[in-house]
């Protein structure tokens, strides 16, 4: 049965609530709660200021963040490449290797819109000098010459002279370009590739051209060879740069240009 203070029905047994257990009750949970309360904030407090700090960090660091510069591009929106075998890419296992392809390949990934390649293995300068297909308005023009020209023993004069009209017909159709010139791959104890790399200096520096050396390039024999070695152009010889030959060429000549290392 039921009593007049709300007492429960349990197994036919009265059972009353006293009052004063309700009210000692009641204060309990009231202190249990208001105790439970201050822990939780207590315990909320670093991490409400942790928030505020990283918010007013954010905030006062905004106006002054400078923006992410871009990635620089070179100049050089037309390219030259004049050359032999070398330039051809012989002896690289594959083209992609060759000092021409890697060289372009950073031309290409900082602006360059367009490359032209006039090279014929075995040409001495006077055949490319020759060629009516010389672009212009160019921005680069990298010539390698003077290869063959040891090998066949050209007279120094001549090359000279022939060295300086073809710079000449280079500057002529294109009046600001960046002249940079390879010296000769050949044995730099010989009389003849001392001599043809003088010349290509002193007549690249006389038109506001860069020298770039490769004599000491090519006296490590790393490289070059072995003989008979598989490549994109037939088999190898011991004259030519291989691939490591040619990435070093490539290295020099991008450190040439200001541009990054080879790969």
């Amino acid at each position: 049965m039921i009593d007049k203070y709300h007492g429960h029905v349990m197994q036919g047994h009265d059972v009353r609530d006293n009052p004063r257990d309700n009210r000692m009750s009641f204060r309990q949970k009231i202190t249990i709660t208001l105790v439970l309360i201050l822990v939780v904030a207590v315990a909320l407090v670093p991490a409400i200021q942790s928030m505020i700090s990283s918010n007013s960090h954010a905030v006062e660091a905004s106006p002054s963040a400078a923006p992410e510069e871009p990635i620089a591009g070179n100049t050089f929106d037309r390219v030259l490449f004049a050359g032999d075998s070398i330039s051809v890419g012989r002896d690289a296992r594959l083209l992609p290797e060759s000092f021409r392809a890697i060289t372009s390949r950073h031309l290409k990934a900082s602006g360059t819109e367009s490359i032209t390649t006039i090279a014929k293995s075995g040409a001495k300068l006077n055949y490319i000098a020759q060629s009516k297909s010389l672009p212009k308005d160019l921005d680069l023009a990298i010539i390698e010459m003077g290869t063959n020209d040891a090998g066949g023993k050209t007279p120094t004069e001549t090359f000279r002279q022939e060295y300086q009209n073809y710079l000449k017909r280079i500057r002529a159709l294109s009046p600001t370009v960046d002249l940079v010139c390879l010296g000769v791959w050949y044995r730099p104890e010989t009389q003849i590739a001392q001599d043809l790399d003088a010349a290509i200096k002193q007549t690249c520096e006389a038109n506001n051209g860069t020298y770039v050396p490769l004599s000491d390039l090519y006296s490590n024999a790393k490289n070059r060879g072995p003989r008979g070695v598989d490549t994109w152009k037939g088999k190898s010889d011991l004259f030519h740069p291989n691939t490591a030959g040619h990435l070093a060429i490539a290295e020099r000549l991008l450190r040439e240009l200001s541009l990054s290392p080879a790969s």
